[in-house]
């Protein structure tokens, strides 16, 4: 299937199909806003505490209810990118912020989720690589590379269930 060539970015045209791409249900448009928030806000947040802190309240929080895992978590991914391109958000767009923002706004029921934070030093070896990614029972979420590849090793880990 060829993708529709979308009009300029600006024009009404281009708002208009963009949000048609973006929204898909009435509460995508305050699910996107939230999410924009939480991107605001987790720096100034992050250096008013310490990091566990920090990721129990972020569990602590409301989320909307998901029947199904991986549509939810598509739902988050779809509706947190466009603001990651935004230059507003510079240097936002990180597997960091990626896995915060699973962590803050996927409803997992349930099952345990971990936030799991590691460092892989294959890429360089003169520099360390961070690397941050989800896990719910068995499955992951949005795994860099070298996790996946198995170079990477953890130096923390957060569990909603702890």
């Amino acid at each position: 299937m060829v993708e529709p060539v979308l009009a300029g970015k600006w024009t009404p045209l281009g708002v208009l199909q963009r949000c048609r791409n973006l929204i898909h249900r009435p509460g995508d448009v305050v699910l996107t806003l939230r999410i924009a928030y939480f991107l605001w806000s987790v720096p100034k947040d992050l250096d008013q505490t310490s990091l566990p802190s920090f990721l129990s309240a972020v569990r602590a929080a409301p989320r909307p209810p998901a029947s199904d895992l991986r549509r939810a978590a598509a739902r988050i991914a779809r509706l947190r990118q466009p603001w990651l391109r935004l230059s507003l958000f510079g240097g936002r767009n990180t597997c960091y912020m990626r896995a915060l923002t699973l962590y803050r706004f996927l409803d997992t029921g349930e099952q345990p989720m971990r936030i799991h934070f590691g460092v892989d030093r294959s890429a360089n070896a003169d520099r360390l690589s961070g690397h941050a990614w989800i896990t719910v029972g068995d499955d992951t979420f949005e795994a860099p590379e070298p996790v996946v590849q198995g170079r990477v090793r953890e130096i923390y880990r957060h569990s909603n269930r702890e």
